[in-house]
């Protein structure tokens, strides 16, 4: 009978463990795909609601990210399908933002689904989100070929 009682105690603080935990958790992490590969993604600035309270972070700038972290671009052909993919979580809102030699621009997206550039080079792209418990952008790099 001890043993049922504290397999009952366990089990309920287990729960009770992993529901904190999902309700303390920070924004969905997109799965960007190009060419049927995962491209790497790195968590830009963001704020969200959480259990314990809301919490923001700001982070430096998207090509700084990169470099911080040595992320090499992603390889792919011009005019490549690009989809963005928030497998926990639907998106409210979505704006992807292209930079390239300085500039940087808003890119359409339709359904979740935009285009690689045609010319030739390196693209760095900001995908900024906004969900019911905030805001989040995602920063991921590509070499168009």
């Amino acid at each position: 009978m001890k043993a049922v009682k504290i397999g009952i105690i366990t089990f309920f603080t287990v729960a009770f463990l992993l529901i904190i935990m999902l309700l303390n958790a920070g924004p969905p992490k997109p799965i960007i795909l190009s060419e049927g590969k995962k491209i790497t993604v790195l968590q830009g600035t963001y704020c969200w609601s959480k259990f314990t309270g809301s919490e923001c972070v700001d982070k430096i700038s998207p090509s700084s990210i990169i470099d911080n972290n040595k992320i090499v671009p992603f390889s792919v052909s011009p005019q490549s399908e690009i989809k963005i993919n928030f497998k926990k979580q639907s998106i409210d809102e979505i704006e992807v933002e292209m930079e390239h030699l300085g500039e940087s621009k808003k890119i359409k997206v339709e359904g979740n689904v935009f285009s690689a550039p045609n010319e030739k080079g390196t693209y760095i792209f900001v995908i900024s989100g906004r969900w019911e418990k905030g805001s989040s952008s995602y920063i991921f790099t590509i070499e168009v070929n």
